[in-house]
């Protein structure tokens, strides 16, 4: 029996490949990216229009601060009246919240004006976080960012304030009969075979099945692995280096409080200790001094 492609992936990683759902940041960093028809269809879908149409669409794009935190964006695309998009794919609640969005509007916006144009030229934007669960719990499809004013217009409703930048939460858990409630069933099954919208399942089909699809889908599982575990590992050298701190903190306070030098507080104060600890701590001496 001739030797297949598939018999030259790792086992685990050919397992994880026939896992994966659109939910998941390595199929739809496949699926999306370059793919202009299927961001189009997933953006129509998301605002209810059928007016749409994508000029640009990338996946993992880099937005790059030289004097502060870097962002890699999930999906970034942008339609025929200059709108820009920003469509993130969150299976953990973790890492929605209002000041990530407003960091993600900081970095597109800073990156989109040239020297000189006046800031009426920023394009409207979407921000949009498709979530595995519901983060509001209040079962609702959609949830949107309004920003008002304290003042209402003629009909008594509050005024709104309009920055150009429109933020969503879709929630991930809805399985309504509709077209969004169609999209989240597709994002959250494995199977193709199982999915409403066609060029999506022939997308996902493809880096399942097809030999080169499986071949480029497993070398992103191989990164994402990659980078997984250098997160971990950084994760770990950093916990270790607060742990180290915290201890020689201790062990310094302890040292002041056998030698009577300074106040509970200001030992705290000094080491930046909780003062319950140092309290703990000159317990913990004062039991040393009356075992000798």
């Amino acid at each position: 029996m001739s030797e297949t492609v598939f018999d030259n992936i790792d086992p685990a990683t050919l397992e994880r490949i026939k896992k994966l759902r659109l939910i998941d940041d390595e199929l739809m960093t496949v699926v999306f990216s370059g793919d202009k028809k299927a961001t189009e269809l997933l953006i129509r879908i998301l605002l209810n229009r059928n007016d749409l149409r994508v000029t640009k669409s990338m996946t993992q794009e880099q937005k790059h601060n030289l004097f502060g935190r870097s962002v890699t964006l999930d999906i970034v695309a942008e339609d025929i009246f200059r709108t820009e998009y920003n469509i993130e794919i969150q299976r953990a609640d973790k890492g929605a919240g209002g000041r990530r969005i407003r960091y993600h509007q900081a970095m597109l916006d800073s990156h989109t004006l040239k020297k000189q144009e006046d800031f009426d030229m920023l394009p409207n934007l979407y921000i949009i976080f498709i979530l595995e669960h519901d983060l509001f719990g209040k079962n609702e499809p959609l949830y949107y960012v309004n920003k008002t004013l304290n003042i209402n217009d003629e009909d008594g409703n509050p005024l709104l304030f309009d920055d150009g930048c429109n933020i969503m939460y879709v929630n991930g858990e809805y399985e309504g009969e509709d077209a969004l409630g169609k999209l989240m069933h597709d994002f959250s099954t494995p199977n193709a075979d199982e999915m409403y919208y066609t060029e999506l399942a022939e997308k996902v089909r493809f880096y399942k099945q097809d030999k080169t699809g499986v071949q480029m889908a497993s070398k992103i599982v191989e990164e994402y692995g990659d980078e997984r575990a250098a997160k971990a590992l950084q994760q770990g050298i950093q916990q270790g280096i607060q742990q180290g701190a915290l201890q020689q903190a201790i062990e310094a306070a302890k040292n002041l409080l056998r030698m009577g030098l300074g106040t509970h507080e200001q030992i705290a104060q000094a080491q930046e200790l909780p003062l319950e600890k140092v309290q703990e701590l000159a317990e913990e001496v004062a039991a040393e001094k009356g075992g000798k």
